[in-house]
């Protein structure tokens, strides 16, 4: 079987098991049920795109470790202090946690960081463009994101307003993970970095749609 075969396989189950979740969440018999499921997606997508990963080194791996730890650090700093992102706490949907903060909060900053990064490298522009250009689709993710996870108990802001700080802690904090990408000389190519990006991007559209 070639790769563009299995590339189409691994998008339809993407897309299969994402539209049964907006279902599962809509319907209120299965609703906590299928926000338990939360980490499963997350670590569903994240090994579907580095299955697909064509190429390894030593530098990339090193790459990806930063960002999950230092995802996950700064994540920690910010829920222990209300310093970077604004006064929050996190729920138990997202499992196991360290300091406060979810091992998954790092599975999803790589995740994100991967595929957005990939999909800027495909289109034409100096890297002083790419780098902010990067950070703003990163912002318009968690815009998205924010209301749902919220709803689903993944966590919770103080006076339940989200603060203009965390986004711009999310464009900061992102700039400097691409400017990283940059400067380490990392560049992706994954079949299945755009699809799996718009595939959550439309699954919080929807659920916020569906007011789910």
């Amino acid at each position: 079987m070639n790769h563009k075969i299995k590339a189409v396989y691994a998008i339809a189950v993407l897309i299969l098991f994402f539209a049964v979740g907006v279902a599962g969440l809509a319907i209120p018999a299965t609703h906590s049920l299928f926000v338990r499921l939360t980490p499963l997606s997350l670590l569903l997508s994240l090994t579907v795109l580095l299955l697909f990963h064509p190429a390894w080194s030593t530098r990339l791996a090193i790459y990806f470790l930063i960002i999950f730890t230092a995802g996950l650090l700064v994540e920690a700093i910010g829920v222990n202090t209300g310093v970077i992102f604004g006064e929050y706490a996190y729920g138990s949907v997202l499992g196991l946690t360290i300091w406060g903060t979810p091992l998954m909060i790092g599975v999803n900053w790589l995740m994100l960081i991967y595929t957005t990064w990939d999909m800027t490298g495909r289109i034409r522009m100096p890297v002083f463009l790419r780098i902010p250009a990067s950070a703003i689709l990163m912002v318009t993710l968690d815009f998205v994101m924010e209301p749902v996870a919220i709803k689903m108990g993944m966590w919770t802001w103080s006076g339940h307003v989200i603060p203009l700080q965390n986004y711009l802690a999310w464009f900061v904090i992102s700039l400097l993970f691409f400017a990283l990408a940059s400067i380490m000389k990392i560049e992706l190519r994954n079949k299945m970095s755009i699809p799996i990006w718009l595939i959550l991007f439309t699954f919080f559209i929807l659920l916020q749609l569906f007011n789910i």
